[in-house]
Order: structure tokens, then C-alpha cells, then sequence
């Protein structure tokens, strides 16, 4: 990998971000960009651009020219002119990174920034990397704050975090690069990647009160109120009841007192990797899911009772993406 950096190897390039580690304190989830965190250094425009300006510059003194003279010291000027702008083009910004949403491993994760100035001056041509390559350009303008998403590929699951960025830009004339780098405080929970093929789901008949379902007399038939569970329906809730006793109760129905799905460990092959049968399992939530239907998790180590709603999903997709891994 070249560097990313003008006129560095890559190992110079490591050297100086470990020296920027040492000056700039632990990661936040905001960070304001000051002249500790700002490097700058011409590009390979820059170095060639200032050559020519020797050249000139000697030229000028050899023939005793005043016109050589005067077009070196304005080239000169219009130079370091730039070097100004490109450095306060990012410094007094402030960055600040917001909730994630989360995706399955394989799935691009779309990091929000917001970008806000402590100053009225215009910051154009702002360009964000990430750790994999991915570069956003944004332009602060005439608005004091602007927002755009960096991606980043989920390439495995559980708690992934956006990692070093890199913040930089060479406005207004190319001469110069200035940049920082951010540790920002941010992560985004990865689930397991669903497995392409549907699964049957099996039912077991046993309610969360522990009786039978063999008496199910009908689809819609009223079969008593239990205490709230987290992901109950809302259209279930029990008004009356709750309106007698101030505590949240919910209707049950035959349907859903009788049966509910069973998604356990012990339903995949053995042979099968780890990662395999948490991507199979991720599939059978999915689709449970999707069929509204009440299902509970077993896998070692988490149970997770019978329950439904985005809510439940959550928890067991959760559940199923930090499986064996530190929390």
C-alpha cells in the first residue's frame, strides 16, 4: 500500500502517526481540530513549483532582470499565500461523529460526521479517508455545519469501530497538503451475515405460562391476560385491565398462547464452522420475523424466551453477533 501521504514512505508515514498518537489525547466523540493536531507539507505540485521558482530566481540574478525579479517574488508570495489558506482551510474545525445504525457483516456501515466551523470563513474542497480507502469531499460554505456519511465495509461482525480517519485538503492550489488525523469514539454492532437459504422453523407447544397447546380451540379466541413482555403487539394491550390496575397487561389469544418457535444451536450441523451455523441462525430470526411470529433464542450461553416485535429482533440478533467474542 503507497503511502497517503505527498513525498513519504510508508514507514515514515507510521513513525509520524505514532508521534500524533503521543500528542493527542484518547479517542471522543467530538474533536475540534487545532494547529497540535494539524500537519501540512508541500504535494509533488508544490516541490515542482518551487523548483521552477529557483530557476527563475537564478536566472533572474545571472542576467540582472527586474521583470525575472518581480515574477519570482510574486510566485513566491502566491505560494506561501497558499500554504496559509490550505492550513487554516481545516484547522479551528469541529467533527463530531453520531449513532450507527446497524448492518450485517458484508454490508457497507455508514458512519455520520458532522463538520461545524468556529469561525465565518469558508472551508471549500474537505476530503475525509478511511481506513479502507474510501474517500467523501464535503464544502462548508456559506453554512456553519454539514453532514455527510463515511462508509466503511462491515467485514465481520460485532462491534466494529471506524477506526483511524484521516481529515485533509490541498486548497486552494495544490501546493500544499495539510491534514489531521481523528480518533473518533464510535462503533456500529455488525450482525452475522444471513445465510442464503431458508430453514424450516420449528414450533414447540408449550406457552409462556408452561402448559400445552393441544386445546387450541381457534385462531382468534380470547385465552386470558398475562403480565407485559417486552416485544408484546400494542394492539394486544389489555386498556381495561391496565386502566384498573395501573400495570401494563396483555391480551392473549389461543394462537399465540399454544405455540411458538424454537431457534436453537442444536439445529445446525456440528460440522459446520461457527460462523456458519450463527449465519443460519441469523436467517431463521429474519425470517421469524418477518412472518410476525413469536419465536425464543438458545444458544450457548444466552436464552433468550419467546417473545416478538423489533425489540426482540434485536436482542437476538445482538445475542447472535457478539457470540464468543469479548464484550
Amino acid at each position: 500500500m503507497t503511502s497517503n501521504l505527498p513525498l513519504l514512505p510508508k514507514y515514515l508515514e507510521n513513525a509520524l502517526q505514532r508521534f500524533s498518537d503521543k500528542r493527542q489525547p484518547e479517542s471522543e466523540a467530538r474533536i475540534k481540530i487545532t494547529r497540535k493536531r494539524l500537519y501540512i507539507l508541500p504535494t509533488r505540485h508544490g516541490i515542482s513549483f518551487f523548483l521552477i521558482l529557483l530557476l527563475i530566481l537564478f536566472g533572474a540574478i545571472n542576467y540582472q532582470n527586474s521583470l525575472g525579479f518581480m515574477l519570482a517574488f510574486l510566485l513566491g508570495s502566491l505560494g506561501l499565500l497558499g500554504m496559509i489558506y490550505t492550513h487554516q482551510n481545516i484547522n479551528n474545525l469541529n467533527i463530531h461523529i453520531g449513532r450507527t445504525e446497524s448492518v450485517f457483516a458484508g454490508q457497507e456501515i455508514l458512519f455520520p460526521l458532522t463538520i461545524s466551523k468556529s469561525d465565518a470563513l469558508p472551508h471549500p474542497s474537505i476530503q475525509f479517508l478511511s481506513e479502507s480507502g474510501q474517500i467523501i469531499n464535503i464544502h462548508l460554505l456559506n453554512e456553519n455545519e454539514s453532514s455527510c456519511k463515511l462508509p466503511l465495509t462491515a467485514r465481520h461482525r460485532g462491534y466494529v469501530k471506524p477506526g483511524r480517519i484521516k481529515i485533509y485538503s490541498e486548497f486552494p492550489l495544490g501546493l500544499f497538503h495539510a491534514w489531521s488525523w481523528l480518533n473518533l469514539k464510535g462503533q456500529c454492532l455488525v450482525y452475522p451475515a444471513p445465510d442464503s437459504h431458508h430453514y424450516p422453523l420449528q414450533q414447540t407447544g408449550i406457552d409462556a405460562t408452561g402448559t400445552t397447546g393441544n386445546n387450541k380451540t381457534g385462531v382468534d379466541d380470547f385465552a386470558g391476560i398475562r403480565q407485559y413482555q417486552s416485544g408484546d403487539s400494542p394492539n394486544h394491550m389489555a386498556w381495561k385491565a391496565i386502566a384498573k390496575t395501573g400495570e401494563l397487561q396483555t391480551k392473549l389469544f389461543n394462537n399465540e398462547s399454544s405455540n411458538h418457535i424454537s431457534i436453537s444451536w442444536s439445529q445446525t450441523l456440528e460440522t459446520l464452522n461457527t460462523e456458519q451455523r450463527l449465519s443460519i441462525l441469523c436467517r431463521m430470526v429474519l425470517d421469524a420475523s418477518e412472518k410476525s411470529l413469536k419465536y425464543g433464542l438458545n444458544i450457548p450461553g444466552t436464552i433468550i424466551p419467546p417473545g416478538s416485535g423489533l425489540q426482540h429482533k434485536h436482542k437476538c440478533l445482538k445475542s447472535l453477533a457478539l457470540f464468543g467474542l469479548a464484550r
